[in-house]
């Protein structure tokens, strides 16, 4: 965990590292921060490197760390008729920093079918869920029916009712009762 300090001086670097598309020198980073002295520039590096934040690249120039997390890959979910699969698959799903959520309970899991095709989320891509009671309008779900099974639509709403809508005109949408795991807040996909 980085202590306030270290953490305005490491988003100020990693904005310099955006704005230039290279890591500035010591003597930059001290010019532009307002730190007269290249020991003290050196300090904040090596306390960012001990803690997982820089890399040292080719022995004396730093970068970036991509910093990830391990989410869980929990089972397979249907983007088509609803399946009753949810099950731990023993893999895991590692995710840059960026996508994961901050107190995210995140979770992963793999599509099966052709119900959000519309939504460019194809059978054998990967779902990255935030585990959530409920989700606004529009959203993208994961969502448990009542005979146990789940699915994954878009949460839609009026003034009477809430359904789950595929984002295929060849699905039906599903109507309540239904319960939101969680909401979609990133898709991974590999290409074969």
């Amino acid at each position: 965990m980085l202590t306030r300090k270290q953490k305005d001086f490491f988003d100020q670097l990693k904005e310099m590292v955006k704005e230039r598309g290279y890591f500035p020198t010591v003597r930059e980073i001290g010019k532009i921060l307002g730190l007269s002295s290249p020991a003290t520039v050196q300090v904040y590096l090596y306390k960012l490197f001990e803690k997982g934040y820089l890399m040292k690249k080719e022995g004396r120039y730093w970068e970036l760390a991509e910093k990830s997390t391990l989410v869980p890959l929990v089972g397979i979910v249907p983007a088509g008729s609803p399946l009753e699969v949810f099950e731990n698959l023993g893999e895991e799903v590692e995710l840059p920093e960026w996508m994961v959520e901050s107190g995210g309970n995140m979770a992963a899991f793999r599509v099966q079918g052709e119900s959000m095709k519309d939504a460019y989320i194809q059978d054998g891509d990967v779902v990255i869920v935030k585990r959530v009671p409920d989700a606004d309008a529009g959203e993208m779900v994961v969502a448990l029916l009542d005979d146990s099974s789940i699915t994954l639509k878009r949460l839609r709403r009026d003034s009477k009712k809430t359904w789950l809508m595929p984002e295929n005109p060849d699905f039906k949408p599903i109507y309540d009762p239904f319960l939101v795991i969680g909401k979609v807040v990133g898709v991974l996909r590999k290409y074969r």
